[in-house]
Order: structure tokens, then C-alpha cells, then sequence
């Protein structure tokens, strides 16, 4: 079943990649999900990945579940795996980047604001969306890595320190080109851990924005037509969407440089052992 996703997986991340054009410059500098794409790793993992999967596939167009005329062999499937782990995590890139966006962009309808959505509430989602996925990235790298050097760990079993202390990994370049990884993103670890097994994402800034909210909205508090109450919350919103959105937009940059430098490094050794496992 696995196997399956991977390969429809990887053929929509390719067919959506081999249609960006970017400039050489911007290329190089590895500085957003777009050119961390575009870098020699990733196109010569996914190019091949591509070409194993036309050969052993059935064509069933964007079904998740896909028919094979044969099963792969250990070398097909070191690709396959490893292209189906690069399309998880720079899909996680890509929703960081995007979760930028969404915070400046709030339309409520009428029935959004019947299910008590408001400018507050959309915030806490997508800064909690952020924490939450700024962590996994890193999770999943991690998964990556480990496929990799073909440990074949299960994910849940996959850390930092599974990683940087096994004997084979240590003996490489990528403990170290891992560090600027954890540092872009580390700010938020234990945010996310919060949210997801005790409490919502809280700051002095949201909270107060969350109570301006209640206070401009709920009709128990007459308040409901005080413009001057309307204009500070406008005000805060503003303020602390412009803080967030250049906070978010350099923790992404520093990412995605530091996954370039990563990925360079693992390009040789990506190319060492699928030769080890085709020479089989």
C-alpha cells in the first residue's frame, strides 16, 4: 500500500516541479520552497523516480492506489522510497510558505461567522498550522535520512538523536549540515508538543487580540457597534500579523538555505548507494 502512494505521489510533485522556471541566481541560493526544488538532488532523485515509475506502473491516473506490471527490485525501491519522502517534506515547505499567506487573507461568510469564526480564531489556526508544520518538516527530513542510508527505522521510532548517533550517519557530513536545519526551526519545539498533546498556541499579543474579539462581537457586552473598540482590534491585528509574517518569512528562508546546503551534501552518498544497490 505504501509503495502505492509513493508512486502517485511522486508523479504529481514532478509533473508540478519540471513546470516552475526559475532563474540560475535564484537557484543557487536555495532560499524558498521553489528553488529548494530545483536543486540538483532533488530534480536527479525525482527524474529517476519518474523513470522507474513509468516502467513498473499501470496507468490508472490519479488513483492513490496504484497497479504495478511488476514489483520493484531493492534498487527501484531505495528511489521510490526516497522520492516519496522528499515529496512529503517539501510539501511541508511549501504549506509553511503558504501558511504566510493565509494570514493576511480573512473573508468570513455569514455562515463562518454563525460557527463563531472570527479574525482571532483564524489567527490562532494558522499560527498553530505554522508551529505545527514548522516541526514536522523537520520530523520528516529525519524519516528521509534515515531511507537514506537504508536503515529502514520505523517513523515513529526516527529522532535526532537516532539519526546523528548512528555509526554509519556519524561518519558523514550530514550530522553537522543537520544543526542549521534544527536551529531555523528549533524556536517552536516545544510549542508544538503543547499544542498537540496539552493546550492551543497562547502569547500576551494573541490573547489580547482574542479578547478584543470576544468583547467587539459577543451582545452581552453592548459593544457590538463601538468603533473605537473596532479600530484598536483592526490595529493589533495589523500589528501582530505584520510581526508574524517576517517572523515566519525568515524562519522559512533560513530553512530552505540550510536544506541546500544539506541536500548537497547528501547527493553524493544518494549516488554511492544506489549504485551499491544496482551493482547487486
Amino acid at each position: 500500500m505504501v509503495i502505492y502512494r509513493m508512486l502517485h505521489i511522486i508523479d504529481y510533485m514532478f509533473s508540478v516541479y519540471i513546470t516552475v522556471s526559475i532563474t540560475i541566481e535564484t537557484m543557487m541560493k536555495f532560499e524558498s520552497y521553489y528553488s529548494v526544488s530545483k536543486h540538483p538532488f532533488v530534480e536527479d532523485l525525482f527524474r529517476t523516480a519518474m523513470e522507474i515509475s513509468k516502467e513498473i506502473k499501470k496507468t490508472n491516473g490519479f488513483k492513490v492506489n496504484v497497479e504495478f506490471e511488476r514489483e520493484p527490485v531493492e534498487n527501484e525501491f531505495y528511489v521510490l522510497q526516497l522520492g516519496y519522502c522528499m515529496a512529503h517534506l517539501l510539501t511541508t515547505i511549501q504549506q509553511m510558505e503558504h501558511t504566510v499567506m493565509y494570514m493576511s487573507n480573512f473573508s468570513p461568510t455569514d455562515l463562518m461567522k454563525e460557527a463563531g469564526i472570527n479574525r482571532s480564531t483564524h489567527l490562532l489556526w494558522s499560527v498553530e498550522n505554522y508551529v505545527i508544520r514548522s516541526q514536522t518538516s523537520y520530523d520528516r527530513l529525519l524519516v528521509l535520512i534515515d531511507r537514506l542510508f537504508n536503515i529502514q527505522n520505523k517513523p515513529n521510532r526516527i529522532s535526532h538523536e537516532s539519526i546523528v548517533t548512528n555509526t554509519h550517519i556519524q561518519r558523514t557530513k550530514i550530522p553537522n549540515a543537520l544543526k542549521p536545519v534544527k536551529k531555523a526551526i528549533k524556536k517552536y519545539y516545544h510549542d508544538r508538543n503543547t499544542i498537540i498533546h496539552e493546550s492551543s498556541y497562547a502569547d500576551d499579543e494573541l490573547r489580547h487580540i482574542e479578547g478584543l474579539a470576544i468583547l467587539s462581537s459577543n451582545p452581552d457586552y453592548e459593544l457590538q457597534k463601538d468603533e473605537m473598540l473596532k479600530e484598536e482590534l483592526k490595529y493589533h491585528v495589523r500589528r501582530y500579523v505584520k510581526k508574524r509574517k517576517t517572523e515566519y518569512t525568515r524562519i522559512n528562508k533560513n530553512l530552505c538555505i540550510a536544506l541546500g546546503d544539506l541536500f548537497s551534501a547528501i547527493q553524493p552518498i544518494y549516488k554511492i548507494k544506489y549504485a551499491e544497490l544496482c551493482a547487486k
